[in-house]
């Protein structure tokens, strides 16, 4: 298992400088900075001398480095950089740079976003001129918009992947990906480079992302990545085949789906926590009416319906992005190595990859955020600590929302797609892969039975769950069905098509929601029937699959106007989920695996002994 090839290296991240994290709180921002430095530096060596270490961590991919020590910013070398290098380089570039990367003999960032351009890609403002006397590149920075601006780890890197709009005859090419040298063998900026970081953010910990800018810089020829286009000598552009020309698009699908890990692990992260110490905070008389208050004794707040209802919810949507994550790198990898070994028709998947991963890097992000803020809350006055692990989840959680795409932006591409999948269907084309549940008939009233008792707390579960996934998939169906009207009736009154989408956007951004809840809900159902065999297991985790669904039918009960007359019975039905869950909490959130190293919680401790732990860790302050 993954937790066991992390025990088998752990030991070699014992001792300084990984243990003294616990006082990073205590840290200035350049204490911070110097110690994380340290720590890489450290970390670095490790990889260098232990093969078994290198090949979990690079070749399985089993283990990341944030699971052995409390690492920084650098990380986006082997998250961004390393994984674009492996698929967009040619073979050549590859014999000269991929091995010195793997072996960290430099350090990469990747430089996309500029201090006025994020997510519109194509808008990029750095250039790349073919200079046919010397068969260089001169990367530029031609205003101050055009400054790199929020690359993660850049202030101490010595490369870069520097994305800019290759301009060669006078024609501009499109934005392009370019290895340029930042610093030399003595960590000096090589000339025209100017490199800095850019200050404290919302998450204290970010102390290593920076900015770049480029005066009149010269790489050679070489180092546009080549793997699918080319320049020749005379400044030829040999444009990459139709199939493969969103290929270079794949290191951002890649961090995307990282990012749906990253909303599983923050939210297990936080529920984990919430779930221990609610069951050991004791809030409120068992018998508030009684003369002997005190003796009735007092509650466990995590049997308190109302926290039930949040803290359940929090860790239903923790499995869901879980088996959407596998989902999500089971298909980046099929279609990635399809197109890596020659396979063209692997490429046919990138549109719907694409905006799979646009999709769930928003909604899964943008709720994982919210859900561990509320965790935090649950979790009251000691939740204000950071010694409680969830306050600074909630301050990590917030940077995913807007980086390696900004949410709005990446909704508008599913939707997109969406409006895509309707017009195909109106031409008698069926839908396949993500989409092919919108082929399946409506949902009848009649179906849900009288006052929506179908999906009450006397329907049977096997009957329920299938109609739960049904009724989601229909309301993602009527609203790709009312965005792509919409649109089109925009259209038809003269409106450009930029012009429409900004008409519709509201809805746009619905009903990719939908589409994405209704994917995480199937993969959610799926996998489970699939993968784990009848018994305990799969009757608990069915149960939080049931929970979240009817949670979401529940809390927007309005889009199911002309289906549900009300939505009592679907309450009753969650309040009797909620009592069957509970007894399982402690175990289902075991089952994520967090040790108190991955906690680094005073209040999510294994063995319960929370007070102590916060005690203890309050004694540590300096002003002490």
């Amino acid at each position: 298992s993954r937790q066991e090839a992390i025990n088998r290296v752990k030991g070699l991240f014992t001792g300084p400088p990984f243990d003294d994290a616990h006082m990073d709180a205590f840290r200035s921002y350049r204490e911070l900075f110097e110690k994380q430095s340290e720590r890489a530096v450290e970390a670095t060596k490790i990889l260098r001398s232990s093969p078994e270490f290198r090949s979990l961590h690079q070749q399985q991919r089993r283990v990341n480095m944030a699971d052995l020590y409390a690492s920084g910013s650098l990380g986006i070398h082997f998250v961004a950089f390393l994984p674009f290098l492996e698929t967009q380089a040619s073979d050549e570039q590859k014999r000269r740079w991929l091995a010195g990367a793997r072996n960290l003999e430099y350090i990469g960032a990747y430089a996309q976003t500029e201090l006025g351009h994020g997510s519109n890609v194509r808008a990029l403002e750095t250039t790349a001129t073919f200079d046919p006397l010397t068969d260089e590149f001169v990367i530029h920075s031609p205003t101050l918009t055009s400054i790199k601006w929020w690359p993660t780890g850049m202030y101490a890197s010595t490369h870069g992947i520097v994305f800019a709009q290759l301009y060669s005859k006078g024609t501009n090419y499109g934005y392009h990906g370019f290895m340029v040298q930042f610093r030399d063998d003595q960590g000096h900026l090589m000339p025209g480079v100017e490199v800095g970081e850019i200050g404290p953010k919302i998450d204290p910990r970010n102390t290593n992302i920076g900015y770049a800018r480029f005066t009149h810089v010269r790489v050679p020829r070489f180092n546009l990545f080549a793997r699918n286009q080319q320049l020749t000598r005379e400044g030829e552009y040999i444009a990459a085949p139709p199939k493969l020309s969103k290929f270079k698009y794949i290191g951002m699908m890649t961090i995307r789906s990282g990012m749906v890990g990253g909303a599983y692990s923050m939210t297990a992260n936080a529920v984990t926590t919430a779930v221990r110490y609610l069951c050991i905070r004791r809030q409120g008389f068992k018998d508030s009416t009684s003369e002997n208050a005190l003796a009735s004794g007092e509650h466990a707040v995590l049997d308190y319906q109302l926290h039930q209802y949040r803290v359940f919810k929090a860790l239903a949507l923790a499995y869901a992005f879980h088996f959407s994550s596998r989902y999500a790198n089971e298909f980046l990898a099929r279609v990635r190595d399809g197109v890596m070994a020659g396979d063209d028709t692997a490429a046919d998947g990138l549109p719907e990859l694409h905006a799979t991963l646009a999709g769930m890097k928003t909604f899964c992000t943008w709720t994982a955020h919210q859900q561990v803020e509320a965790m935090r809350k649950s979790c009251g006055g000691q939740g204000f600590l950071r010694a409680s692990g969830v306050g600074d989840l909630a301050q990590a959680a917030t940077e995913p929302v807007t980086a390696e795409g900004e949410h709005v932006i990446l909704a508008l591409q599913t939707a997109r797609f969406l409006m895509k999948t309707v017009r195909e269907m109106r031409r008698h084309l069926a839908p396949v892969g993500s989409v092919a549940y919108m082929r399946e008939p409506p949902v009848r009233p009649e179906e849900l039975g009288e006052r929506g008792g179908a999906l009450g707390p006397g329907a049977l579960p096997a009957s329920v769950r299938p109609l739960l996934l049904r009724l989601l998939g229909d309301r993602s169906r009527r609203f790709a069905e009312k965005l792509e009207a919409g649109f089109a009736a925009e259209v038809a009154r003269g409106a450009t098509f930029d012009q429409a989408l900004n008409k519709v956007m509201v809805l746009a951004f619905r009903a990719a929601e939908c589409h994405t809840i209704y994917t995480l809900a199937r993969n959610n159902h799926d996998v489970v029937l699939q993968k784990t065999q009848e018994g305990p297991l799969r009757d608990a985790l069915l149960r939080l699959y049931e929970l979240i669904s009817l949670q979401l039918v529940y809390e927007n009960a309005g889009d199911f106007l002309g289906l549900l007359s009300d939505a009592d019975a679907i309450l009753a039905r969650i309040n009797r989920l909620l009592e069957q869950i509970r007894p399982d909490a402690v175990a289902l959130t075991d089952g994520f695996g967090f040790t108190d190293w991955n906690l680094k919680s005073t209040l999510g401790r294994f063995d319960g002994n929370v007070y102590e732990a916060i005690y203890e860790e309050a004694k540590l302050s300096p002003l002490n």
